[in-house]
C-alpha cells in the first residue's frame, strides 16, 4: 500500500451498498475492507490494525451500527477509540441522527445516498482528523 493511503472499513449487511462504496472509494485512493455484519466488523477492528476510518450501516445483523460504535468508543485502545466513523443507513428520524451523534459518530449520511457526497465527506472527516493530530 503506498504511503499516506488512508484504510476504509465499510460495514453494511447489504452487499450491493458495500460495493458502491468501496468501488468509489477505491478509485479515488483508498484502500477499502468490508464488513458483512456488525459482529464481522468488531472482530476486524478488535483482531487487527485500527483502519483510518469506518462507514458502517444501523440495521445489521449480529450486532447494529450503534453497538458497533459504542463498543470503538469504549474501546482501551487510544487508536480505536478515537477512531472517526460516518454512519450510512435509512434511518433518517431526527431521533435517530441525534442518538448517532451522541453515540459517537462524526458524521452522519442517509440512505439512498449520493457515492460523491459520500467521498466527499469522507475526505472532511478525515482531512478533519488528521489537522487535529
Amino acid at each position: 500500500m503506498p504511503e499516506g493511503q488512508r484504510r476504509v472499513l465499510v460495514a453494511d449487511d447489504d452487499r450491493v451498498t458495500r460495493r458502491i462504496v468501496s468501488v468509489k472509494l477505491s478509485g479515488l485512493g483508498y484502500s477499502v475492507e468490508e464488513a458483512a455484519d456488525g459482529e464481522e466488523a468488531l472482530q476486524k477492528l478488535l483482531g487487527g490494525e485500527v483502519p483510518d476510518l469506518l462507514i458502517v450501516d444501523h440495521l445489521m445483523p449480529r450486532a447494529n451500527g450503534m453497538q458497533v460504535v459504542r463498543e470503538v468508543r469504549g474501546s482501551t485502545s487510544p487508536a480505536l477509540r478515537s477512531l472517526p466513523v460516518i454512519m450510512l443507513t435509512a434511518r433518517q428520524e431526527e431521533r435517530d441522527v441525534i442518538e448517532g451523534l451522541r453515540t459517537g459518530v462524526d458524521d452522519y449520511v442517509i440512505k439512498p445516498f449520493s457515492p460523491d457526497e459520500l467521498a466527499a465527506r469522507v475526505s472532511a472527516v478525515l482531512r478533519r482528523v488528521h489537522r487535529s493530530v
